[in-house]
């Protein structure tokens, strides 16, 4: 692998839903439609979680937070994806390691 090569041709990043069950789930939703409605934001939405193209295996995993925040991360992640080397992004990323 080349420094060069954009890490996106070895890793891929999506948003996973968070289970939840029973009052869990209800008390989830609550706080989720309170915090969008006041603007305050909510509770994570998602896990955000980078995987290797090759084997589906989780590199990296992290609540992705709020709607607005689960997109803002995903579209920075995917941006550095681009235009990083898999050594370059683990490095600036790895920290939210699984």
């Amino acid at each position: 692998m080349s420094d060069s090569t954009p890490a996106a041709r070895f890793l891929r990043a999506e948003l996973q839903e968070t289970r939840r069950r029973g009052l869990g789930k209800a008390w989830h939703t609550a706080l989720l439609i309170a915090g969008e409605a006041t603007g305050l934001g909510g509770p994570s939405i998602a896990d955000l979680v980078v995987l290797r193209t090759s084997t589906d295996a989780p590199v990296i995993r992290t609540r992705a937070g709020s709607l607005d925040e689960a997109d803002a991360l995903l579209r920075a992640i995917n941006a550095d994806l681009e235009r990083m080397s898999v050594e370059e992004f683990l490095a600036e990323w790895g920290h939210l390691k699984v």
